[in-house]
């Protein structure tokens, strides 16, 4: 006879149920993100960075053309503005190089990649490496993803824009696949796992600072953690050494002390300084999270009694073994607390907002997979010391539920800063489809080959999540620039709306 839900229940098996629950919350959660994709637009340094690559495309469409176009870019900025070489490289090959209409492919671009990079990173970590079930992942997994892209802090840098994504969220699903790759790796000794792992690590050298950091310590972490199962676990330091040549490489570039300008100075002094510092914000940044964001606290209070009725059962199963606890989770804390340190490195603050709102996304990413770590390793010695203790499960599910329920009652004010509740007030209220008759009408300006110098109405009402850097009255603007030289227009101009259609009546 077949079990029903309540059966479940009472046998004790509640996962079950709640892993079905979890799963078809976050896919629906993922459908006002995917409802806005039509609606979004390229925007600001989407133009500058696409444009020897675009004008490729337009003048051959060969994708040879358009790759050497792309490095022709990174070559570019490596020596005028930055050295982030893998990020310009991506930042070059924006969606509208190919198509106007192909920019919507950005939101569902950027969040499969952090679907796909967290997915296979806690896969290899609880299945292959914690010996749990695939119906444990898929719960975990769900419940995790649900936080990280419902609560990360700016939804346009994470999801909408594509030059912001590229920056902060390519990078994080690069340090989650290639982490995994290590996992697989140190469990099985493929060279194909060790040489996947160099590529992606290669690759996320040439990315933010932030995440390359991250990345390179998650690998030391996993090194050591995993060293009792041979010797051949130390050909980790491969891949860590390829991330670390793309990193300097990044570092040393010319174009770091054109952007940083005379204040930028590199010294021993100064980055000894910046560490201090970087400990000191981290600290407080903890402390900050808690308290910025309840709702995503109270899910992964859930999300630590789940983990304490896996691991009560699979530790003694499998004989897991969690050694010096408190130098783990340390050096987790540790790592988000280094993650500040590129920032303060060159004078900015992640506090006072004096940075690029992907920087705060990536900090909370790493703040959430720190916690995550935490609770495995914490509760896994908890589980190891102490036995199953299946007395206290059905209490500790009571407890951990009512106080969630209650911390998101009292803090559901908390709620409107969710991915989901932006996106649905930004449909909701007309806004969004406001946004995208403006930006039709703009792009069918833009791309009529017999106006040469273009005129366009300035575009009115919020845009957030989404993101348009405007186009301004004066032509010799950055963004006018830009967007005539992509266009192809000898100049770009706005005005106001109500004087452009004025015009146009008369016309």
């Amino acid at each position: 006879m077949k079990k029903t839900w309540a059966d479940a229940v009472k046998t004790g098996n509640m996962r079950t149920p709640l892993t079905w629950a979890a799963v078809i919350v976050f896919v629906l959660s993922l459908l006002p993100i995917f409802l806005l994709a039509g609606v979004d637009r390229a925007s600001g340094d989407d133009w500058s960075f696409g444009l020897l690559t675009h004008l490729a495309w337009v003048d051959t469409h060969s994708l040879f053309r358009v790759l050497q176009a792309a490095f022709a870019s990174v070559k570019k900025y490596y020596f005028s503005w930055q050295g982030t070489w893998f990020s310009v490289f991506l930042f070059s090959l924006q969606p509208e190089v190919f198509s106007h209409d192909a920019y919507g492919i950005v939101p569902v671009l950027m969040t499969g990649l952090l679907i796909g990079g967290v997915s296979d990173f806690l896969y290899c970590l609880l299945v292959r490496l914690l010996q749990m079930t695939k119906r444990d992942f898929l719960l975990l997994d769900a419940v995790l993803l649900l936080v990280l892209i419902q609560f990360v802090p700016y939804q346009t840098s994470a999801i909408f824009w594509y030059n912001g994504a590229a920056h902060y969220t390519v990078p994080f699903a690069l340090a989650m696949f290639g982490c995994a790759r290590l996992v697989r790796y140190a469990l099985a000794f493929r060279k194909r796992d060790l040489v996947l792992a160099s590529l992606w690590m290669t690759l996320l050298g040439g990315t933010n600072y932030l995440t390359a950091i991250f990345g390179l310590g998650l690998l030391v972490l996993l090194m050591a953690l995993l060293l009792h199962r041979g010797r051949s676990v130390l050909f980790m330091l491969i891949p860590g050494a390829f991330e670390t040549a793309g990193l300097l490489v990044s570092a040393l570039a010319p174009g770091n002390a054109v952007r940083g300008g005379s204040q930028y100075h590199v010294t021993a002094a100064g980055m000894i300084g910046a560490v201090g510092k970087s400990l000191v914000q981290g600290m407080q940044g903890i402390g900050k999270s808690f308290l910025d964001y309840p709702v995503a606290m109270a899910v992964m209070l859930v999300v630590a009694v789940i983990l304490w009725d896996i691991l009560r059962k699979t530790v003694p199963k499998y004989r897991l073994h969690f050694p010096c606890p408190g130098a783990v989770i340390l050096y987790l804390w540790g790592l988000y607390c280094a993650v500040y340190w590129p920032v303060l490195f060159v004078g900015g603050s992640v506090s006072d907002g004096s940075v690029s709102v992907g920087v705060p996304n990536t900090i909370f990413w790493v703040f959430i997979m720190a916690l995550f770590g935490s609770l495995i390793y914490g509760l896994g010695w908890i589980c190891e010391k102490s036995g199953a203790g299946e007395n206290l499960r059905l209490p500790l599910y009571a407890a951990g539920f009512a106080a969630a329920f209650l911390v998101v009652i009292v803090c559901r004010g908390d709620l409107k800063n969710s991915t989901d509740y932006v996106c649905y007030y930004y449909i909701r209220t007309g806004r969004a489809a406001v946004y995208k008759e403006q930006m039709d009408e703009l792009t069918e300006i833009l791309t009529d080959e017999s106006v040469e110098d273009a005129v366009v109405p300035f575009i009115v009402g919020e845009q957030e999540p989404l993101v348009h850097l405007p186009i301004t009255l004066d032509k010799e603007e950055w963004t006018n620039q830009k967007m005539a030289l992509f266009f192809r227009k000898k100049s770009l101009v706005a005005m106001p709306r109500d004087e452009w259609e004025a015009q146009r009546e008369i016309r």
